[in-house]
């Protein structure tokens, strides 16, 4: 199943930087933390959200080393089309 990401928390709440998000916001109402995104997405439950363009990137995990794993948008070719356009809570 597919779940869509509408908004975004981050610390601190300006932060330009993917990494920062620290929950989310599902379109059902549900709040979920970065650490329960990545488990399930590890787990093969897909996430993504609908940008302004109408387009829907996936969301992807990310496990740098010697950090917390944290959440983003898979590459593509569009710049615009990440998480951090998504409104804030």
């Amino acid at each position: 199943m597919a779940y869509e990401i509408v908004k975004v928390h981050t610390e601190p709440y300006n932060s330009e930087h993917e990494s920062d998000i620290t929950k989310v916001k599902l379109a059902n109402y549900e709040e979920l933390s970065v650490a329960d995104v990545v488990d399930n997405i590890d787990e093969g439950s897909a996430y993504y959200f609908t940008a302004k363009n109408g387009r829907k990137p996936e969301v992807e995990s990310v496990h740098p080393t010697g950090r917390d794993p944290y959440i983003r948008t898979k590459a593509n070719d569009v710049t615009s089309d990440n998480l951090l356009s998504l409104d804030r809570f």
